[in-house]
C-alpha cells in the first residue's frame, strides 16, 4: 500500500480521520494526499447571468481550500510527521472527482470519516463516503468520528480484534487481501462469522413444516461450520494465528452482526460489498449498506468481483 487518499472538506470534523490516516501513512510507509474538492454548483442564482460573479466565486472558494489544505501540511510537518503529504484542490461533482483525483495516484486506499460540514461549504462527506461505496472503486477505511482527538492507529498493534462477516461466497472473502496491510499478523484476533437467516421466528402450526424447516436450518449450520473452518484454516496460513468463528442466528443479518461487534467489544469490522447497489446473498447489497451506516466501529471496507 504506496499511497493514502483523505478527502477533507474543511470541518473539524472531517479531521479526525487525519491522524488515523497519518498514523497508519507512517506505518505503511506510504504517501498521504489530502484532497478537497469545490463544488460545481455554486450558491449563486445562475439566472443572474452575472459570469464574473460565478467565477469569482469558484475561483475565492479554490484559494481558501488551498490555504486551508496548507494549513494542515504545515501543522502536520510541525508536528514532526516525516510522512509525506500531497495536496490536491479541484473543482467538479464531488466524489466524481475524488474518484478522479484517486485514479491519477493510484490510491491503494481511502480513509475517511461519514459526515462532516465544510468551513465553505454545504455538507458532503457523509455523501461522498456513500457515493464512493457505491461507485466500488477503492477500497475504504471509513471512521465514525464520534470521539473527537481519538487515532486507534497510534497502536502499532491496532487493531486488536476484528469481526469479519462472510456469506459463504468467495467474493465476500476478497476483503482478506486488505487485512494484511491494515491489521497486524500474528497479534490480532480475528472473528469470522455468519448469519444464519430465520424467516420463521415462532414454529409452524404444520407440524411437517416445521420439521422440514428445522432439517433445513440444521443442514445449513454444519454447511457454514465446514465452510468457517477451512477459511479460518487458509487465513492462519497468510499469518494470523488468532482465528475464531462464529455462527449466528437472527432475522435481520445486519443487525445480528452489530449485535456481536458490541458484545464481542471488536476494534474493527472488514467486509465487502458490491457497491453500486447490487443486492445479492447475505452481505451484498442492501446488508452491507446497514452494517456500513449502523456501525458505531471503524470499517474496512472492500469492494468484491461481481460473480
Amino acid at each position: 500500500m504506496k499511497r493514502i487518499l483523505l478527502p477533507l472538506d474543511g470541518s473539524e470534523f472531517a479531521e479526525r480521520a487525519l491522524a488515523p490516516a497519518t498514523s497508519l501513512a507512517a506505518r505503511l510507509g506510504a504517501e498521504l494526499h489530502l484532497a478537497s474538492v469545490v463544488s460545481d454548483l455554486p450558491p449563486i442564482p445562475l439566472a443572474s447571468g452575472d459570469g464574473e460573479i460565478v467565477s469569482r466565486w469558484f475561483d475565492d472558494e479554490k484559494k481558501r481550500a488551498e490555504k486551508y489544505l496548507g494549513g494542515v501540511r504545515d501543522k502536520l510537518a510541525t508536528s514532526g510527521s516525516t510522512t509525506p503529504f500531497v495536496t490536491h484542490v479541484r473543482v467538479g461533482p464531488v466524489a466524481r472527482t475524488l474518484v478522479g483525483i484517486g485514479k491519477e495516484i493510484g490510491a491503494d486506499l481511502v480513509v475517511l470519516t461519514t459526515h462532516g460540514r465544510g468551513a465553505w461549504q454545504r455538507a458532503w462527506l457523509g455523501s461522498v463516503a456513500d457515493q464512493l461505496l457505491r461507485q466500488g472503486t477503492f477500497p475504504l477505511l471509513l471512521l465514525p468520528g464520534e470521539e473527537e482527538g481519538e487515532d486507534p492507529f497510534r497502536e502499532s498493534d491496532f487493531p486488536h480484534h476484528v469481526l469479519v462477516p462472510l456469506d459463504g461466497s468467495t467474493a465476500a472473502e476478497s476483503v482478506f487481501d486488505l487485512l494484511p496491510a491494515v491489521v497486524p499478523r500474528g497479534g490480532a484476533k480475528v472473528t469470522l462469522a455468519t448469519v444464519i437467516h430465520q424467516p420463521f421466528p415462532l414454529s409452524s402450526v404444520y407440524l411437517p413444516h416445521a420439521v422440514t424447516e428445522e432439517a433445513l436450518t440444521t443442514e445449513r449450520r454444519t454447511q457454514m461450520e465446514k465452510y468457517l473452518t477451512t477459511v479460518a484454516a487458509q487465513l492462519a496460513t497468510r499469518g494470523f494465528g488468532k482465528v475464531d468463528t462464529r455462527i449466528l442466528d437472527g432475522e435481520d443479518a445486519a443487525g445480528a452482526v452489530l449485535e456481536v461487534a458490541e458484545a464481542e467489544k471488536v476494534d474493527l469490522i472488514a467486509l465487502s460489498t458490491h457497491g453500486r447497489g447490487g443486492v445479492s446473498r447475505l452481505l451484498l447489497g442492501s446488508v452491507a449498506d446497514k452494517i456500513v451506516r449502523g456501525s458505531r466501529h471503524p470499517l474496512l471496507v472492500a469492494h468484491r468481483p461481481e460473480e
